[in-house]
C-alpha cells in the first residue's frame, strides 16, 4: 500500500494538478500560496449534530473546495494532527480517492515557494463569493483573481467517489472504552503528560485550561505522547525512533489498540503514524475522546495528580 504521508517536494512536484486543503483551528485565508483553508469543524461535523457528515455531505463540501476524483487532495494541517483527523473521517466515512497527509503540516512550506494548484485562499475579506448550503450555512467560493481568472476551480469535475462506510474499521464509541477497561486491549492516551497526569484538561498550548469536567485518565491507559512522534519543526520522526519508542510501550503482543487525546486529533495522528508508517492496523480511534470521558456521567477515571502519586 503507498503511504498517504507526503512532504513539501512531493507536493511542489505536482503543484500543475495538486489540490491542497488546510485543515486549521481557525478560519481564515490559506497560508499555502493557492491552498484552500478550512475551519476543521466546518468541514468534518455535522451542522447540528456531533457527528461526522455523511459521506456524501463530506464530498460536497470537499468539492466545494477544489477537490476532485481526478487530482490528489492533500489535507495540510495547522497544527499538522488536524490533517491526520481529517484523512481518519474521510476514511471512516466512506471518501475515496488519492488522499494524502502533508508532513509537518502548513509550517513545513517555505514562504517563498512556488503557487500549488489552482486555487486561491478563502478567508473574510478576501473578496471571494460566499455562497449557501441548504442547512443555510456560508461557504466561500473561489473567486480568482484577475491575473488567475483563466484557473478558477471547476466545480463541474467529478467529486471525489464513495464508498462503504468503515465506521467499525477505524472508530470506536464510549461503550467499547468501557468494556476495554481491565481487558487484553490496549489503550493508548496521546495527550500529553501533563494532561495524562491529571494537571491539565488541555494542552498547554491552549489559552484556557478546558474540555472536560474532570482531570486524569481512562483507568488503565498507557501515555503516548502525540509530540513524541514528531520533531521540533513537527515533522514526523524517522520510523525507527517511532517504533522504538511504541516499543517501550511494551503493546506488541495486543490484539486491539484503542486511541484517544483530548478531540481525536493526536489520536488521529497516532492512527496514521500505526496504520500508514508502521503498517499495524490494530488500532482504531476513541471519537469522543476525553472530552467526552472526562464529562461522562459514572465513566471511571484514573487521576495521578489527586491520588498523589506524582513526583517532583
Amino acid at each position: 500500500m503507498t503511504s498517504r504521508i507526503v512532504d513539501v517536494q512531493w507536493v511542489r512536484d505536482r503543484r500543475a494538478d495538486a489540490v491542497v486543503i488546510e485543515v486549521t483551528n481557525a478560519r481564515g485565508p490559506a497560508s499555502i500560496p493557492g491552498a484552500r483553508s478550512v475551519y476543521w469543524k466546518d468541514l468534518l461535523w455535522d451542522r447540528s449534530r456531533r457527528e461526522f457528515p455523511t459521506a456524501r455531505e463530506l464530498a460536497d463540501r470537499l468539492h466545494s473546495l477544489g477537490a476532485h476524483a481526478d487530482a490528489p487532495l492533500v489535507f495540510a494541517g495547522d497544527p499538522p494532527q488536524f490533517a491526520a483527523y481529517a484523512l481518519w473521517v474521510a476514511t471512516a466515512v466512506g471518501i475515496e480517492g488519492d488522499l494524502r497527509y502533508l508532513d509537518g503540516g502548513t509550517a513545513a512550506w517555505p514562504h517563498d515557494g512556488p503557487v500549488i494548484g489552482l486555487y486561491r485562499s478563502v478567508g473574510a475579506g478576501s473578496g471571494n463569493r460566499v455562497g449557501a448550503d441548504a442547512a443555510g450555512q456560508r461557504w466561500a467560493l473561489d473567486v480568482a483573481s484577475e491575473e488567475n481568472a483563466s484557473r478558477t476551480a471547476d466545480v463541474s469535475r467529478t467529486p471525489l467517489p464513495l464508498a462503504s462506510p468503515r465506521f467499525a474499521e477505524v472508530v470506536v464509541g464510549r461503550e467499547q472504552v468501557r468494556a476495554a477497561i481491565d481487558s487484553p486491549t490496549v489503550l493508548l492516551d496521546l495527550r500529553s503528560p501533563e494532561e495524562f497526569a491529571g494537571l491539565r484538561v488541555s494542552p498547554s498550548s491552549e489559552p484556557v485550561d478546558h474540555g472536560a469536567e474532570r482531570h486524569g485518565h481512562v483507568p488503565g491507559a498507557l501515555n503516548l505522547p502525540a509530540q513524541d512522534l514528531l520533531d521540533p519543526a513537527g515533522l514526523l520522526r524517522p520510523t525507527d525512533e517511532i517504533t522504538a519508542r511504541i516499543a517501550e510501550l511494551g503493546i506488541a503482543d495486543a490484539d486491539d489498540i484503542i486511541a484517544y487525546c483530548r478531540l481525536s486529533h493526536r489520536a488521529a495522528l497516532g492512527w496514521l503514524v500505526f496504520t500508514d508508517l508502521l503498517g499495524d492496523h490494530r488500532i482504531r480511534v476513541y471519537d469522543g475522546s476525553w472530552t467526552e470521558w472526562g464529562s461522562l456521567v459514572g465513566a471511571p477515571v484514573h487521576n495521578p495528580a489527586d491520588a498523589g502519586e506524582l513526583t517532583s
